[in-house]
């Protein structure tokens, strides 16, 4: 509601009371969930754990909010009081209570299907993780040797290879874009650089640059990195993910199956005393009474 208003014209008293409410409400259920379940059964269960420690952090801070602050009222604005002020600090973990929401996932077969299939994919990426950081490793080095001072920002006067002077830039060009930034002269700008390449981020833009800036062959270097990362990487991480996911299905339809099984062969076992097996003149007779079935006699 106060997105469009600046700071000093802001006022936190409605937000102030809705957090205050909502604190005591979680203060609430954890001395109901304690007194039903008992402190140790209480600790026993992660989620209850991390319920009340967002709870006993909201409740410092809240009353500390109040004893710096005053309590809510119109006109109060805590935020003004600092860069980081106790007010957000309550703001932020706020937001921490949105992975209560984490708890239902158990509970929804197909989600924690796709939950846990992520969870093992990232325990077994670490070869496949670890070999993109040396290929990134490589690829950054290998750009600030070839690379590094080639682009410099048009506003230094040691600028050799501008070629656009003072006219006027053309849309959509490595200048009028003001990349400067993305460059090769140091490591952390070339590890940027080349994730802007593999996400394909106007890639388009740092090849015509750094041709321009540098040598027409620089195309081989920027195209190689993104057959390396763009083509091969991401398509075999998504086909680690539709491996994982396709063999953890199977494995949960194949459990499926063998439960209705066995409850089926159970039932059967149920009445194995009380069924009686027809002899062949009852079956023959059986068929031969069948309107549609013609035997020959």
């Amino acid at each position: 509601m106060d997105a469009d208003k600046q700071l000093s014209e802001r006022d936190d008293y409605f937000l102030g009371a809705i957090n205050c409410f909502f604190i005591l409400y979680y203060l609430l259920e954890m001395l109901l969930k304690i007194l039903a379940m008992g402190f140790k059964r209480y600790l026993s269960y992660p989620s209850n754990r991390f319920d009340g420690l967002l709870t006993v952090i909201l409740l410092v801070l809240e009353v500390s909010t109040f004893a710096v602050y005053g309590f809510p009222h119109p006109g109060w604005r805590p935020e003004m009081m600092g860069l980081l002020s106790l007010w957000d600090m309550v703001r932020l973990v706020n937001m921490l209570i949105v992975f209560r929401f984490l708890r239902i996932i158990p509970n929804m077969k197909f989600m924690a299907l796709v939950a846990s299939t992520l969870l093992d994919l990232v325990k077994n990426l670490r070869a496949f993780a670890g070999l993109l950081v040396v290929v990134f490793y490589a690829f950054a080095i290998t750009g600030i040797v070839l690379f590094k001072g080639a682009v410099v920002p048009m506003g230094n006067t040691s600028v050799v290879n501008t070629t656009s002077g003072n006219s006027t830039l053309q849309c959509g060009t490595y200048e009028q874009l003001e990349y400067w930034p993305n460059n090769f002269d140091d490591f952390a700008a070339a590890v940027v650089t080349l994730w802007d390449v593999m996400v394909v981020n106007n890639w388009q833009v740092f090849l015509d640059a750094f041709s321009r800036y540098s040598s027409p062959w620089s195309k081989v270097y920027f195209v190689a990195w993104w057959l390396i990362s763009s083509v091969i990487w991401v398509n075999l991480f998504v086909a680690l993910l539709l491996e994982n996911f396709i063999h953890k299905w199977d494995r949960h339809s194949h459990r499926q199956s063998l439960s209705e099984i066995e409850y089926q062969t159970t039932v059967e076992l149920m009445f194995r005393d009380v069924l009686e097996e027809p002899t062949e003149e009852e079956l023959m007779q059986k068929l031969h009474q069948h309107p549609h079935l013609q035997l020959c006699r």
